[in-house]
This record gives C-alpha cells, sequence and structure tokens, in this order.
C-alpha cells in the first residue's frame, strides 16, 4: 500500500466481525457512520459511531443524567496518532483516544483496495468468547 492509495479522507461504508464458524456481528449497528483521515504528514484520525444513538434531553451537558451519558458513550469511538505504512500493513500509532487505554499503543490494519474502497482488516481478536476479525470498509466522499 502506498500513501498517495489512502491520503485523504474516507467515510465508512460497514464494519462487521467475522468468525470461522461463519457468525458475525456489527458492533455499531448494520447503519454505522464514520470517517478515517489519513494526511501526508503522517497523521492519521477516525471516528465511528451507531447511527441510533438516542438525542439528549437538554443541551446543557452539566445536567445530563448519567443514564444518557452512558447511552451517548455506547457506540463511539474514536483516536488519532501517527501512522506508518509497511509492506502489507498500516499502523495506528494512538495519540490520543476515546478508551484511554488505548494511548500509546497500536492498532494493526492489513490495507486492501476494492472497486475503489479502501478495505480495513484486524488482527483476528478476541470477542463475545470467539476469535474474530474485523472488516471495515471505507469509500471516498462523493
Amino acid at each position: 500500500m502506498e500513501l498517495e492509495q489512502i491520503a485523504g479522507s474516507w467515510k465508512l461504508s460497514s464494519f462487521i466481525y467475522k468468525a470461522e464458524d461463519g457468525s458475525s456481528f456489527y458492533p455499531y449497528g448494520k447503519e454505522a457512520s464514520g470517517i478515517i483521515i489519513y494526511d501526508k504528514a503522517g497523521y492519521m484520525s477516525a471516528i465511528i459511531t451507531r447511527t441510533d444513538r438516542p438525542d439528549i434531553s437538554t443541551q446543557d451537558f452539566g445536567l445530563l443524567p448519567d443514564e444518557e451519558k452512558l447511552a451517548l458513550a455506547k457506540g463511539f469511538m474514536t483516536y488519532t496518532g501517527k501512522y506508518e505504512i509497511l509492506s502489507d500493513r498500516i499502523l495506528h500509532n494512538i495519540e490520543i483516544a476515546y478508551i484511554p487505554n488505548w494511548v500509546g499503543t497500536s492498532f494493526e490494519r492489513f490495507p486492501s483496495l476494492e472497486d475503489g474502497k479502501l478495505i480495513l482488516a484486524t488482527p483476528p481478536v478476541s470477542l463475545r468468547g470467539k476469535t474474530f476479525t474485523g472488516y471495515l470498509v471505507w469509500e471516498r466522499p462523493q
């Protein structure tokens, strides 16, 4: 993968986890929304959210009930940092993240381009008692 192939903005088309036994699930729902940006200076940023998160009851976040804050947090993910393109993978070296434990770690993604879409596969990961591989499909914005 070359920088010229991925540089710029991409919109999420789909995100699914698939297991070897054929089972699968959509961690942010079938209608997930997201954007990933790779800039030419070597920084990336990703955000993914469910599109069915509820509206909040007040615009004053300081008065928002904890259960509404929890509902907002469910189905939301973002991180940013430097990236490295290696021969067969991209490393996202996380500097800022919604989940503090991610800071200082790297996410490994296996990229491919198919019909103008950028597909980022995750390494196998243990979720819900099984091993899944994630497939994030990104398209250029229209």
